[in-house]
């Protein structure tokens, strides 16, 4: 039954990347129409459907929605100020846009999702990559890099934790292998997204139809974006289980820094503070608020549709039971690594949460590493990598991740998969393959 089920989830893709092709249908009325679809295939009754859809979309625009609209926000008052022209006129002159906007993304990964990490520099990404596809496409790779190989993204804590693994061999081999994931990505979103600048969204001159001076505006979003993305690596600092920052109130008060309406907040308030930007009637209907939240109101049902597909393929269980079917081909040696990877790619790829999948993934694990031969520290690291570079591939239409690279990139779902999905399990076998290689050569 499970492998039927994964077979009309697979066709569910297929029939809405043929109904949005060429505009023919709204991609948030294909995604629900995919999602209930799939739900009643899968053999689930009405209620069952309707309760799992509207759950998973009330979660994912609690966990998501307000970081979205704060992003939005920011990307109009930088707009409006002249921030986004100015940055984009200085990186022009630069050698390469895509490598700060890699650097950007290593960095920001280890935040607690890299969606709202992609939120949050998605307005400075604009400026600098010229709302360009490749820009998108770079940043997202980066982000997805990073969270599957790097502490303190959760991913890698949970696979870490369950496993009881070494975190200091975890840092040692996970930067180089996330770096050569990095470039790989970067290489690939060249390979295959353009560079052109969007000059519809870059389009406020700089000279006088601003109200207040650019330069400042500039380096005020920039200093916004790192103070959020800082923001939310503090968050997964305090999701640690050991508590390295302290506990109780103290704990609480760090995991409060990355909430959604936190971020809103100070995104939102700094930003204008620090700019000196006002614009009059500026929070009304027809001030950038209002310009801000008509744009955003698209991109929040995507993302939270795709919480409700998630959650319906959650609740069917294939994920798992398709998983499980996998323990009884471990291979041997350096490449009972796979195992590990293949749990967490499978699970990831039909449910859509990478943290879901790597816990799960490490769970099954538990009892299996030292019948593997990786119960040795450095094997359990590996494992517990190789589940990271796993829970991050495949990312595609149950993922609001994917709809948010998608949605920045200007692409359309059957694009974004064959570029952004497709980036996705490229890094991941790219990253599998250097952890087997790492094994064959330290056992």
């Amino acid at each position: 039954m499970s492998l039927t089920q994964a077979a009309y989830f697979l066709a569910a893709l297929v029939l809405l990347v043929l109904a949005t092709g060429r505009g023919r249908v709204q991609p948030f009325i294909a995604l629900v129409v995919a999602g209930v679809g799939f739900g009643y295939a899968a053999g689930m009754s009405t209620s069952h459907v309707g309760k799992a859809f509207g759950l998973g979309f009330g979660q994912t625009l609690n966990a998501l929605g307000l970081t979205v609209v704060a992003a939005a926000l920011m990307a109009e008052i930088a707009d409006a100020s002249g921030a986004t022209a100015r940055l984009r006129q200085r990186a022009r002159g630069w050698r390469s846009q895509s490598a700060p906007l890699a650097l950007l993304g290593l960095v920001a990964g280890l935040g607690s999702t890299p969606a709202a990490a992609f939120a949050v520099l998605d307005p400075l990404r604009r400026g600098i990559g010229g709302d360009s596809p490749r820009s998108a496409l770079v940043l997202g790779l980066a982000l997805s890099a990073s969270h599957g190989l790097l502490i303190p993204a959760p991913v890698m804590l949970a696979g870490l934790t369950i496993l009881q693994a070494d975190w200091t061999q975890a840092v040692a081999i996970g930067l180089p292998v996330a770096v050569l994931a990095l470039l790989l990505g970067t290489a690939f979103a060249r390979a295959v997204a353009s560079g052109r600048p969007d000059p519809a969204d870059t389009a406020r001159a700089l000279d006088g139809e601003t109200l207040h001076a650019p330069r400042r505006g500039a380096l005020a979003l920039t200093l916004v974006s790192l103070v959020l993305v800082g923001l939310l690596i503090v968050q997964s600092l305090g999701d640690i289980a050991s508590e390295p920052l302290g506990g109780g109130s103290n704990r609480e008060f760090l995991i409060a820094l990355g909430r959604p309406v936190i971020l809103l907040l100070v995104g939102t308030g700094l930003l204008l503070l620090l700019s000196g930007h006002w614009e009059p009637g500026g929070l009304t209907e027809k001030g950038w608020a209002g310009r801000a939240l008509t744009k955003v109101a698209p991109l929040l049902l995507l993302v939270g549709a795709a919480g409700g597909l998630s959650k319906i393929a959650q609740e069917t269980g294939m994920a798992e039971m398709n998983a499980e079917r996998l323990l009884g081909f471990a291979p041997a040696g350096a490449l009972a690594l796979a195992l590990p990877f293949a749990l967490a790619a499978v699970i990831k790829t039909l449910q859509g949460s990478s943290l879901v999948a790597a816990i799960t993934a490490a769970g099954m694990m538990m009892e299996l590493v030292d019948p593997l031969g990786l119960g040795d520290p450095a094997g359990r690291t590996l494992a517990a990598l190789a589940i990271g570079a796993g829970a991050m591939c495949v990312s595609h239409i149950n993922d609001g991740f994917f709809w948010l690279v998608a949605r920045g990139g200007g692409f359309t779902p059957g694009a974004a998969l064959a570029r952004f999905s497709l980036g996705t399990a490229l890094q991941g076998a790219l990253a599998i393959a250097l952890l087997i290689a790492i094994r064959l050569l330290t056992a």
